[in-house]
């Protein structure tokens, strides 16, 4: 199955973010854009361990976020690729970096791309609205009532937030699946949050710790760039390289 651009209900006000995963013989990458991020890791292996690790920075919300890239390369680079989850807490890197890390090493045995294409709607009554496509065929949806999974299947009456402690039963894809949404759906909420008077990280007391960024030590020197896109009116995230990739794979 190719890959192309592909718009989740264009026109709905919501969060749409795009992951491309590209395996190539010893090296594989992957992309993430949405909103506010646009990210790269690029992972040389083995077949068992990673030899290097790449990291670049297109978009990002806090000046601090590009050097989280040398930071997540310098811990990876030896570690075996079935273990990346388990060198260090994710909190203490860019989050969505190392997200793609992991699904990188994931799928570095893989043949073709995967494309996960995700989307959670700004409306909030009487439901919200989540899905995830995979190379353009609708894998997973969700309907949320706050941070409960109120839809049939999987997650059913569960809590986004306790992910961790229902996830085991699932199969592993159905794990990652779960997690790539869920990553969407919370990363959404920043199209909410009042960034007026939000001049440097450290000023967001509730994310004290929650990834590099918010580390105390480096807070305080965070600014915020305001670089932000939305695609609910057309666009789509990583159009150029979910284009690029295909006409490579033709």
């Amino acid at each position: 199955m190719g890959i192309a651009p592909f718009e989740i209900r264009r026109g709905e006000p919501g969060c749409r973010r795009n992951q491309l995963i590209d395996p190539r013989p010893g090296v594989v990458r992957a992309d993430v854009e949405d909103d506010f991020h646009h990210f790269w890791v690029e992972i040389e292996h083995d077949g068992a361990r990673v030899l290097d690790l790449r990291t670049g920075a297109e978009r990002w919300p806090w000046t601090t976020c590009p050097t989280a890239g040398l930071y997540l390369a310098e811990r990876m680079r030896g570690a075996p690729l079935a273990g990346l989850a388990q060198v260090d807490s994710a909190l203490s890197h860019c989050t969505h970096q190392h997200d793609l890390a992991l699904l990188a090493a994931a799928h570095a045995d893989d043949r073709e791309p995967t494309l996960y294409s995700t989307f959670c709607s700004d409306r909030m009554e009487p439901t919200r609205v989540a899905e995830l496509h995979r190379n353009g065929e609708a894998e997973l949806l969700w309907e949320l009532c706050g941070s409960d999974i109120v839809s049939p299947g999987i997650g059913h009456g569960l809590s986004l937030r306790q992910l961790k402690q229902w996830e085991a039963p699932l199969t592993p894809y159905q794990r990652e699946t779960a997690r790539v949404l869920r990553r969407t759906i919370f990363i959404s909420g920043g199209r909410f949050f009042d960034y007026g008077g939000t001049v440097t990280a450290d000023k967001v007391r509730q994310s004290v710790g929650a990834c590099y960024t918010f580390q105390p030590e480096r807070a305080a020197g965070a600014a915020l760039t305001m670089d932000r896109h939305d695609f609910s009116n057309g666009g789509v995230p990583l159009r150029g390289r979910i284009e690029n990739v295909a006409a490579a794979r033709a």
